[in-house]
């Protein structure tokens, strides 16, 4: 049985856990599919310097779908939105390219992105797999268009990304992964593509706010910010700083900061450096007692169990 090309990379985590990956499978150097499993809010620079990974000349097509996360998508027409789980998003030509365009804001995403180079010259390679008329019937969706399709999909294209999952992850044979592929644009065909009103979409200064809120934050967890005080040294109000953050993280202020502090704190737990007492403070928390609330409603485990079952899996 045939194989088609596959590319790992291992990808750091950002608090100290579990590393992430990414699978690629190439059917040709116009077509290729990955499985993204991450927990880290950037990718690093070697994904982007692969030469296996090196892009067909073109505008691709871009079809990802979220499982697990969230992940920004920065437009062309110079606004950014979010895809989130369970959600879909097509795209040809409406969003930006390259390293900066690949930001998870809360360090933890699963999803599938299936890129397409359209192209007469690439029509051998590209569609003996797909079918010229899918390829330009999904183009033809983008007649007019300055934003990507984002929307909830249903239940038939989320079990197609499953099994693309699946397929990807135990490197299944090239047909099945481009029967997958020719499945998923027979049912993209159907959707009309038309715009999701509840969208919420953030200018580059908002976001830029809110990454800057969250750098401030993490640079020392011991101490504590209020957002009205972070509000001022923005210049905007304590309400629209908070709706900021909620809008790019997806989590009210007080939320977000808790969940910094708390996977900050298994972080040390792990490393085992420190006593909780240490690691409390350097979380923010003068009262053991409290941090040991706020750890148990954030992990649903108390830090010295947390201790016990990571020293346990250790051995």
């Amino acid at each position: 049985m045939a194989k088609c090309k596959s590319v790992e990379f291992t990808i750091p985590s950002a608090d100290g856990g579990r590393d992430g990956k990414l699978n690629w499978m190439m059917l040709s150097p116009c077509l290729y599919v990955g499985y993204v499993d991450i927990w880290s809010r950037y990718l690093p620079q070697c994904v982007f310097e692969s030469p296996s990974l090196k892009s067909f000349d073109g505008t691709p097509i871009k079809i990802n779908y979220c499982f697990r996360g969230r992940c920004e998508i920065m437009l062309n027409a110079g606004a950014t939105t979010f895809v989130v789980g369970d959600e879909l998003a097509v795209d040809y030509g409406t969003s930006c390219e390259g390293r900066q365009a690949f930001f998870y804001p809360t360090a933890e995403y699963e999803g599938i992105e299936l890129v397409i180079f359209p192209s007469d010259t690439a029509e051998g390679e590209v569609y003996p797999y797909l079918g010229k008329e899918l390829v330009k019937g999904l183009l033809d969706k983008f007649e007019g268009r300055n934003i990507p399709y984002i929307n909830v999909p249903d239940a038939r294209i989320r079990r197609c990304m499953e099994d693309f999952r699946d397929d990807i992850l135990s490197r299944a044979d090239e047909r099945l992964i481009a029967t997958d592929v020719y499945r998923l644009l027979l049912l993209l065909k159907e959707l009309t593509f038309e715009v999701d009103k509840r969208r919420t979409f953030c200018t580059p200064s908002q976001v830029e706010i809110a990454k800057k809120t969250v750098e401030i934050i993490t640079r020392d967890l011991s101490k504590r910010h209020s957002a009205g005080d972070l509000a001022a040294a923005f210049g905007v109000s304590e309400s629209s700083l908070k709706n900021y953050c909620r809008a790019v993280f997806g989590k009210g202020y007080h939320d977000m900061i808790a969940e910094i502090r708390m996977r900050k704190a298994a972080e040390l737990i792990i490393k085992g450096d420190e006593s909780l007492c240490e690691i409390a403070e350097h979380v923010g928390y003068q009262s053991q007692s409290r941090f040991s609330k706020a750890f148990l409603k954030y992990h649903k485990v108390l830090p010295m169990e947390y201790k016990r079952r990571n020293f346990s899996a250790m051995i």
